[in-house]
């Protein structure tokens, strides 16, 4: 079993391992090449934030039905860097973006 993140645009972002070596963090790694997700500056949404600064979770979905380019969604984290199993940036600490994380309902589907 292994902790998941995701909705119907991404799919579900898989947990990369944790152990004592990462202080048990999780962090999240996009289904690539499905979903592309960012973590980026809360007042300019190009730009991408540096590893462990915090940001919203910016989402690029690409299917052979659908492309949604840089969808800001409506959570918030840290940018971690790739890991040998997903050698692509991840996200940890997820939870609802603070513009509206107030009015934001969450649960679990």
């Amino acid at each position: 079993m292994t902790p998941t993140y995701g909705n119907t645009l991404m799919g579900l972002a898989a947990s990369a391992p944790s152990s004592p070596a990462n202080n048990y963090k999780i962090a999240y790694y996009a289904p690539q090449p499905r979903a592309v997700i960012e973590v980026v500056d809360f007042d300019a949404a190009s730009k991408v934030v540096e590893y462990g600064q915090t940001g919203r979770v910016r989402l690029t979905t690409l299917t052979n039905e659908f492309f949604m380019p840089g969808f800001l969604e409506r959570d918030e984290g840290e940018r971690e860097p790739p890991c040998e199993q997903y050698p692509w940036d991840g996200v940890s600490g997820v939870r609802p973006y603070r513009g509206f994380a107030s009015t934001t309902t969450i649960g679990v589907y």
